[in-house]
């Protein structure tokens, strides 16, 4: 079970997010491809050549998607840790919940990127689709590693 209500998890789980998001923009910039993804994905959900996509689009949809997304992590974990026993507890978050919670986020972030923002981005992009959503398979699980570090930690800062 957690530890916080319901309020509190969600503002964890958005802050956890938050931060996650903005913590990818350094392996983002390391990586052959860049920000690429990032207006990959701001031109798919815009219906815009990726190519023409400003940089604050960019940045504010790897922002908010970043954000939000930790929104289905969060209800997965939290509806998980209703009818699992709680076995192992990570500074009061179920440990196999959040497991289950990453892993699903994760998954989510990168089939929807692959599935439909990269298919609708079209252009000359298609020709470089293999590199892109290998970039975009590294992003994502270290944007998954982030969130499960984070959320243990912020929840015991909520807790005092």
């Amino acid at each position: 079970m957690l530890t916080l209500s319901l309020g509190q998890w969600v503002v964890v789980c958005l802050l956890s997010g938050f931060v996650a998001a903005t913590l990818m923009n350094i392996p983002m910039g390391v990586q052959p491809e860049g920000y690429l993804p990032a207006y990959v994905a701001a031109g798919g959900l815009t219906d815009t050549d990726p190519t023409e996509v400003s940089q604050v689009l960019a940045v504010a949809v790897h922002q908010v998607t970043g954000t939000v997304a930790t929104l289905l992590y969060g209800g997965i974990v939290f509806v998980l840790s209703l009818v699992l026993p709680t076995v192992v507890s990570l500074n009061g978050v179920p440990a196999i919940p959040h497991l289950v919670g990453v892993t699903g986020l994760v998954l989510f972030i990168f089939l929807f990127f692959d599935r439909i923002a990269m298919p609708r981005a079209g252009g000359r992009l298609q020709d470089d689709r293999d590199r892109i959503v290998r970039q975009w398979a590294l992003s994502s699980f270290i944007y998954g590693v982030a969130v499960a570090l984070l959320v243990p930690v912020l929840v015991d800062l909520f807790a005092w």
